[in-house]
């Protein structure tokens, strides 16, 4: 099996907005894309050209922001509140499918819970840590269609 590297890494933060604005200074990244929530509880991406500002004023909740450079990719999620500020949400590797298909059968060996969305498989460790298998190439594109806002 070939761990191809790192897909992605997501962080839970307490304020998305200024996480995003943090990383992106610290680190010289790029927004690749932002997801969030209507009032209708329709969840997708937000058009490139809307801000958190902005969708919050059009009464979108903020979900994610993915940013990166190079072949680096960091995800931001909003925590529900400081208590869960501090954690890390899930690590995302990269591989092949043939690859991703051999550690979801290990995993149900293994008694793992796991959940497959698109490339993607979501295995969940006997110790609570979410691992996101993804055979899609990096950086991530969002999953979601883009919500008219």
């Amino acid at each position: 099996m070939a761990l191809d590297g790192l897909h992605h890494l997501v962080l839970r933060v307490p304020d998305l907005a200024d996480a995003e604005a943090f990383y992106r200074e610290l680190f010289d990244l790029e927004v690749l894309f932002r997801e969030g929530e209507t009032e209708t509880g329709e969840y997708g991406a937000l058009p490139d050209d809307l801000d958190w500002a902005g969708a919050t004023g059009r009464g979108v909740e903020p979900g994610m922001s993915f940013l990166g450079r190079d072949d680096f990719a960091l995800a931001l999620m909003e925590a529900d509140g400081y208590a869960n500020a501090d954690r890390l949400d899930h690590v995302g590797l990269a591989l092949d499918a043939d690859d991703r298909d051999a550690v979801r059968d290990r995993a149900t060996d293994l008694g793992c819970e796991y959940e497959e969305k698109g490339d993607a498989l979501f295995v969940t460790d006997r110790y609570g840590v979410e691992w996101e298998l993804n055979a899609s190439s990096p950086p991530p594109e969002t999953p979601f269609e883009t919500l008219d806002v």
